[in-house]
């Protein structure tokens, strides 16, 4: 019976580490809670005789990380000192908030978590393409002061004192170069 139950444990073994080098992270859902369920794993893989240095544990969930995270985890690769598990799960937690204060507020989300930006367009049926809504420009909002093409003829020359044009056009000027 001993032997029957020896075999039946390093099955469990070897399925566990399997699935602890198989885990991948999905960045839609919370890299905590993810690298949480990589820990017990880890722990699992303990309790059946075969510890994993903590180190070990760490590194492979920095290397799990999603591609988005990529800069996060150079980052924590190029540290000079060890990091545990406790600190690498209080760091992604310390990330994750912070990416999620900073994702736009403009974004829709779905019911498992994905966000979407949404662009609205409409047909235009005589030209029979796809428009955007006020066609992609932004509205105008201030109104300027055009100037009007004969307020050029109304302005006087500092220099010589002349209608019609400005000082910098004025051919009088003295530091004007001859041409």
């Amino acid at each position: 019976m001993e032997c029957k139950f020896v075999v039946s444990e390093a099955g469990r073994l070897l399925y566990t580490c399997e699935n602890f080098y198989d885990y991948s992270i999905d960045a839609a859902k919370s890299i905590v809670t993810q690298a949480h369920e990589m820990q017990l794993l880890a722990g699992e893989i303990a309790s059946l005789g075969c510890a994993l240095p903590d180190r070990f544990v760490a590194v492979g969930i920095i290397a799990k990380l999603p591609a988005t995270w990529r800069d996060f985890a150079t980052t924590l690769k190029h540290k000079r000192e060890d990091i545990s598990t406790e600190d690498l799960v209080i760091a992604l937690d310390v990330e994750e908030k912070a990416r999620a204060k900073d994702s736009p507020s403009t974004s829709v989300v779905a019911e498992n978590g994905v966000s979407a930006n949404i662009v609205e367009k409409k047909f235009n049926k005589n030209k029979g393409k796809m428009q955007m809504q006020n066609s992609g420009k932004p509205k105008k909002t201030t109104n300027f002061k055009k100037k009007k093409k004969n307020e050029k003829d109304n302005k006087t020359c500092y220099v010589c004192g002349k209608k019609g044009h400005v000082a910098k056009n004025c051919r009088h000027r003295k530091n004007k170069d001859n041409e």
